[in-house]
């Protein structure tokens, strides 16, 4: 790393600001973290929601609640938009596992330079 060479010339301790990234990176991860698990909640409600609907009959009338309004959709429409919202979701928390591969990754190499560094002082 880089940061390894800056800080020995500066004089300082090495370990400081490889800590200082290392709490950063934990920060991310727990925020990576409560996204996934928002998201997760997220897909139980709308595939309970998709359920429902499954229940009705294909002329029941539906309504979305928009602000004090009550709109009245077509069952399809609407089964359509759950379904679409549900893959979101699904990509979304796709996206969410790699990034938190790759921060977890980065978060053990830091470790590693953090306890390698220990063991030479």
């Amino acid at each position: 790393y880089p940061l390894r060479s800056h800080v020995w010339m500066s004089g300082g301790n090495p370990l400081e600001p490889l800590l200082a990234t290392y709490r950063t990176v934990q920060g991310q991860i727990s925020k990576l973290q409560q996204g996934q698990s928002k998201a997760t909640t997220l897909i139980c409600e709308n595939e309970l929601v998709l359920k429902e609907l499954e229940l009705l009959e294909e002329d029941s009338q539906v309504f979305k609640l928009i602000g004090p309004v009550l709109v009245k959709q077509e069952l399809v429409e609407v089964k359509s938009n759950v379904s679409k919202r549900i893959e979101y979701i699904k990509s979304d928390i796709g996206r969410l596992d790699g990034q938190l591969k790759t921060k977890n990754k980065e978060h053990e190499e830091i470790r590693e330079q953090i306890t390698k560094l220990q063991k030479g002082q």
